[in-house]
């Protein structure tokens, strides 16, 4: 009996081990498409043919199709695993709930599921109902966005971070950073010695920044330079002309087609900490934004960064204590 059980649970580690290594393809899984950023990193979009990511339009200008895909990011330890966001919530597809379920089971096979969220956005958060009620899933909230609503988080374990906490997941570490502005505690995420920083809206959400309040603005202007500091400060281990920013609706990116296949690095990070500073002393490039949103009736440009905010807010900024 004793040998019997003996190669019982050997057979059991090994089918496990077979399990945790199973390949998975990139592709189209329901109303998701999965792309490999590099080994054990995926991202995670909610688009697929039938509802592609970003605008269409005619011949005419005149725009036909639109979905603001909003992005997710899966990183896949030795012994857990992190899932960065939670998209739109998806009415378009009767399966989405199962659908992203088993993209994220197939890649994690037995490790376990830790969720956390770049900030309390509707857009970023919006599958919480397919993993909320699942008891061996653990939601880390950044604290500043999400403590105020605790009560949607009732039914699941959870617990609260600040700045500085460290996702260790085996043989991948993940450090936190607030960088507060699009919101009052938006984080961003730098998955260490891999020079990748996952950062929502935070510091541009494909293209730009969006801007809701003077205080925000205030808050933004302190993180972006927060911001450099660590990726300048040689105890972070990052090397910046390496580094590579993946925003929370990576679509908004063909703003730049100059990109290609590229994302943003470290010249939009210091084109965005110039533009804040031309912002702050009224040198900086506005033209109207045609947002139609009276928040974000302008948009603030150098180089590859946008701010979209409001004017008479600015001038108010510029010309009082800041």
């Amino acid at each position: 009996m004793k040998k019997l059980f003996a190669y019982c649970a050997v057979v059991a580690i090994i089918f496990a081990s077979c399990a945790r290594s199973e390949k998975v393809s990139d592709g189209q899984f329901g109303p998701y498409t999965v792309d490999t950023i590099i080994e054990n990193v995926y991202h995670i979009q909610d688009c697929n043919d039938d509802n592609p990511s970003g605008e269409t339009f005619d011949e005419d200008g005149n725009k036909t199709h639109f979905n603001n895909c909003s992005d997710m990011y899966l990183l896949v330890g030795s012994e857990k695993a992190l899932l960065i966001d939670l998209s739109n919530p998806i009415d378009w597809a009767d399966n989405a709930s199962e659908s992203l379920r088993d993209i994220v089971g197939s890649r994690i096979g037995e490790r376990d599921l830790q969720i956390t969220f770049t900030h309390n956005h509707g857009d970023h958060t919006g599958m919480l109902p397919a993993f909320v009620e699942d008891p061996e899933v653990e939601f880390l909230l950044p604290r500043v966005d999400f403590e105020p609503l605790v009560d949607r988080f009732s039914a699941a374990r959870y617990s609260f971070y600040d700045e500085g906490y460290e996702f260790d997941l085996g043989g991948m570490k993940i450090s936190t950073l607030a960088v507060p502005g699009h919101t009052a505690g938006s984080m961003v995420f730098f998955l260490d010695g891999k020079d990748i920083l996952f950062g929502g809206d935070a510091i541009g959400s494909g293209h730009g920044v969006w801007i809701f309040s003077l205080d925000l603005f205030k808050a933004y202007a302190d993180g972006i330079e927060h911001l450099v500091e660590y990726i300048e400060n040689p105890e972070n281990g990052i090397d910046a002309d390496a580094l590579r920013m993946y925003g929370g609706h990576y679509w908004q990116k063909d703003w730049f087609p100059e990109l290609g296949d590229d994302v943003f690095g470290i010249q939009y990070i210091r084109d965005m900490q110039q533009l804040v500073i031309g912002i702050s002393d009224g040198t900086a490039y506005s033209e109207p934004s045609n947002l139609g949103n009276a928040l974000m009736d302008t948009y603030f440009r150098n180089g590859q960064a946008i701010v979209a905010w409001n004017a008479s807010q600015a001038e108010e900024y510029r010309n009082g204590d800041k």
